[in-house]
């Protein structure tokens, strides 16, 4: 008897692991590709005005854990180059005190890709990135907690829109 239920609960582990795969692949959902872009774009320097660049700095280190090396002193190398970094954060909502709410956050970048002969491979572009928070005054000593919290996620979200943007430009059709 306790043969027939372990044979009955391993096929229903199946089951419920063949639904599941049906039911991810209804919905849309697939794992997003790996980062894979043409070897004739070389090695890849990340350019920025600040040397110190957080975005910078975060997507030299994600190109080189995606097997794309870094460029060497010497060696001609395609350049991802920041034009432009900004933030903004601005009100969105006052209360009846006029005491302000709401906040939104902007993160801007412009960004392109030059290959090695200084020729565009992704032509300039810009991106823009938002997020919406509520400011509590009686919490006013969390506020810039919160305030740098949301600007590193923007940084991670924006450099993993980067990335896709330079994925579905660069990848090989076929």
């Amino acid at each position: 008897m306790a043969a027939v239920f372990a044979i009955l609960e391993s096929c229903m582990r199946v089951l419920l692991l063949l639904l599941s795969a049906l039911v991810l692949s209804g919905c849309g959902f697939h794992p997003r590709a790996e980062l894979k872009l043409p070897e004739s774009v070389g090695p890849i320097a990340v350019q920025t005005a600040d040397p110190y660049s957080p975005l910078g700095l975060e997507l030299a280190a994600t190109l080189e854990r995606a097997g794309i090396s870094g460029a060497t002193e010497g060696t001609p190398s395609s350049s991802l180059r920041i034009g432009e970094e900004t933030w903004s954060t601005k009100p969105l909502s006052v209360d009846e005190l006029a005491r302000v709410r709401e906040y939104i956050t902007r993160y801007r970048v412009q960004f392109a890709l030059l290959d090695a002969q200084g020729k565009f491979l992704v032509e300039p572009q810009t991106l823009e990135l938002s997020r919406e928070y509520t400011y509590d005054i009686t919490a006013s000593a969390g506020s810039p907690a919160e305030q740098e919290l949301i600007q590193r996620e923007l940084r991670r979200d924006m450099q993993a829109a980067i990335l896709r943007r330079l994925d579905v430009v660069l990848r090989p059709k076929g």
